[in-house]
């Protein structure tokens, strides 16, 4: 009768050690868990800022060197607009063209300062960013050279990024209150850069501005 009792005692403690290392194991796997999403999402809260910093100094540098080839054409007496300074062999277009895709960056190999090409049978579909950056030599990705400048050109020295960027020209229009009429605003566009992080998730800023011809306004 004491064995009995002895070993169903026994057997009883033995499931109660199971279980209490059952439930060691899972508090200790919930623990693990918590721990493990909390340093990713520190991470990528890191990543993220990190890539906002980066897009912000890209998107001003671009509009700032859109209104130094403003400035600069105004100087050497060409139109307002024109891409003569710093379009790309290919370009057949003289000046800037509404209502396009363009690629503006830093030419520092070069005589001209400024790069302008611009991007054909492209639009801001996610898919289509996504398939622009994904080719051999994408126009649209930035690149880092060896002295930690970002630009697109794609050399054997250039270091691929995760980042793309192009800027969108289109006409700039005011509203007549009384008719609520567009009405085109002369000598004048609307520039918007975007900058775009592939960085472990799709994400896409922008920044815009106002261009015009002020000097002759």
């Amino acid at each position: 009768m004491k064995n009995s009792q002895f070993s169903s005692h026994h057997r009883d403690k033995k499931w109660f050690t199971v279980l209490e290392l059952m439930v060691g194991i899972v508090v200790f796997t919930l623990g693990f868990l918590w721990a493990y999403f909390l340093v990713d999402s520190a991470s990528n809260a890191s990543i993220r800022s990190r890539d906002e910093i980066i897009g912000a100094n890209i998107m001003r540098e671009q509009i700032e060197l859109l209104k130094n080839l403003r400035d600069t054409n105004w100087v050497q007496f060409r139109s307002w607009n024109s891409i003569a300074l710093a379009k790309s062999p290919t370009e057949l277009d003289k000046t800037l063209q509404t209502n396009n895709y363009y690629i503006v960056t830093n030419n520092f190999n070069t005589n001209k300062t400024i790069h302008i090409e611009k991007l054909s049978s492209f639009s801001l579909s996610k898919e289509i960013i996504t398939q622009e950056f994904q080719k051999i030599n994408s126009p649209i990705r930035l690149y880092i050279d060896t002295l930690g400048r970002y630009s697109h050109e794609c050399t054997n020295t250039n270091e691929k990024t995760n980042f793309a960027s192009f800027v969108h020209i289109t006409p700039l229009t005011t509203t007549n209150i009384q008719t609520a009429t567009s009405i085109p605003v002369d000598r004048s566009y609307k520039v918007e850069v975007f900058f775009v992080s592939f960085n472990k998730w799709y994400r896409i800023s922008s920044m815009s501005t106002i261009i015009t011809d002020w000097k002759n306004q």
